[in-house]
């Protein structure tokens, strides 16, 4: 899936030996799954964190041959596969099956997607010209094959064909998206939230469209093409907004929607802010401030899943996390757009030191106090639309500007580390990051106490 250079039809050398060996570890890791059947949470936990310490202590000295690059003191898939391991079973630990499905997905789906792709080569994503739709569809399958089979089999209950179905395409999704992290962790953890989700709050097709879908999609047509024309966006901006906002609209309702227009709105007067400035100083959005899907999808993709998957049933905790989705998502377009215009002195946010204005990661108060003021925007207009109290309205500010904070945070980090995270992808781990605090403020507020993940 991975590679410059286009294999020809079923090319062996494509993948190295050493390759095939990493591909078949992996892989083989995900039999241990199948002991979740008779192994209770704790040991488990215990199994899966002395192989965590295994790869990061005695896998440098003994195992460097599987390795992506020997010269390396660790090699981070490695150990980020145990850690995944470990963080999943602590999480589904009174539901143990769906560790087994989920770590089934990650352990098969990826070295089928790598052997797919560099065997069969064939058309790109265009998404991600480095990873090939034979690698995407080998990845799905063999997450939907392995994660249906450790399900029924650890669980010992009918699978839930269509559930896992969606799911392992999510996983291959995720796991196709450019982030600049190890794709051990990028599909496994969203999946795995997104199937907690749906155990605490079982989907019920009652109600299931907030707004007639015909009405929510010819509106959005109109809109799109009224932005084109306007310049707004580009066309595979109008294109992919159109499919945003009809699934907002029909899942979510009208209270959704505004939510979404004041994200959008927002965020457009603020790239045309002082752009000719920006400009001068080399930090202006792209194109002008038009956007196109890439921008739709890295601001909107976890508002949609929420939208399709939480709202229609699960009331205010997952409207709660949807207006923190889209506060953390305007906090940070404020926070740049504001912060590369009137933020003179920009600081890293780990070590407090001063960076240039417009380095990944470095923030000024400018820029911060204006992603307070745009988490509080989205925060009013939700609670303004009746889809949160008033009262909670602290919850989506909170939740917002930590999802902005988070994301500088992530690219600080790279950047001391010599990473640099994918633009988009960094921009939708802030909205991810505001949705996951929002839920976690909205269901402890609900138990009077702190809520773990996954209680009885």
């Amino acid at each position: 899936m991975r590679g410059a250079v286009q294999p020809t039809m079923f090319d062996s050398r494509a993948l190295s030996s050493s390759v095939w060996k990493r591909k078949a570890v992996h892989a083989g890791m995900g039999l241990f799954a199948l002991a979740l059947r008779w192994l209770d949470w704790r040991a488990a936990a215990l199994l899966a964190l002395t192989a965590l310490l295994f790869n990061l202590f005695a896998m440098p000295r003994i195992g460097r041959g599987i390795y992506r690059d020997a010269s390396k003191r660790r090699d981070v898939g490695i150990v980020a596969y145990a850690a995944v391991v470990l963080a999943l079973i602590l999480l589904f630990r009174h539901h143990l099956a769906w560790a087994a499905a989920i770590w089934g997905m990650l352990a098969f789906g990826d070295p089928a997607a790598e052997i797919a792709g560099r065997l069969l080569g064939g058309p790109r994503l265009p998404w991600n010209r480095k990873k090939t739709w034979a690698g995407f569809f080998a990845y799905a399958i063999a997450a939907l094959v392995a994660a249906s089979f450790l399900l029924g089999f650890v669980g010992g209950a009918p699978v839930p064909f269509l559930l896992v179905a969606g799911l392992a395409l999510l996983a291959a999704f995720l796991e196709s998206v450019e982030s600049g992290l190890d794709d051990n962790l990028v599909p496994a953890l969203p999946v795995a939230l997104v199937s907690a989700f749906l155990l605490l709050v079982p989907p019920s097709p009652a109600n299931l469209f907030q707004v007639d879908w015909r009405l929510a999609v010819l509106l959005n047509l109109g809109v799109a093409v009224a932005m084109a024309l306007l310049g707004a966006v580009s066309f595979s901006g109008a294109v992919a907004g159109a499919v945003a906002g009809s699934l907002i609209l029909a899942f979510g309702g009208w209270g959704a929607y505004a939510v979404l227009w004041t994200f959008f709105l927002a965020a457009t007067i603020a790239s045309k802010l002082g752009l000719t400035e920006k400009e001068r100083r080399g930090t202006a959005q792209a194109s002008r401030g038009r956007r196109g899907a890439r921008h739709v999808v890295a601001n909107c993709f976890i508002g949609v899943l929420l939208a399709l998957v939480a709202m229609p049933w699960a009331g205010g905790a997952s409207a709660l996390a949807f207006a923190g989705c889209f506060a953390a998502a305007l906090a940070d377009t404020l926070g740049t757009e504001v912060g590369s215009l009137y933020g003179n002195r920009a600081f890293s946010p780990t070590l407090g030191t001063a960076l240039p204005v417009g380095t990944p990661g470095a923030i000024s108060w400018p820029g911060t106090l204006a992603g307070l003021a745009g988490a509080i925007l989205v925060g009013l207009v939700a609670a303004a639309t009746g889809s949160i109290p008033f009262s909670l309205l602290w919850v989506v500010a909170v939740a917002g500007l930590l999802g902005s904070l988070a994301e500088s945070v992530v690219n600080d980090l790279g950047r001391l580390r010599g990473l640099r995270l994918d633009h988009e992808f960094a921009n939708a781990f802030n909205t991810f990051v505001g949705a996951i605090v929002a839920l976690e403020i909205a269901l402890s507020l609900e138990k009077g106490g702190l809520y773990l993940p996954i209680e009885r």
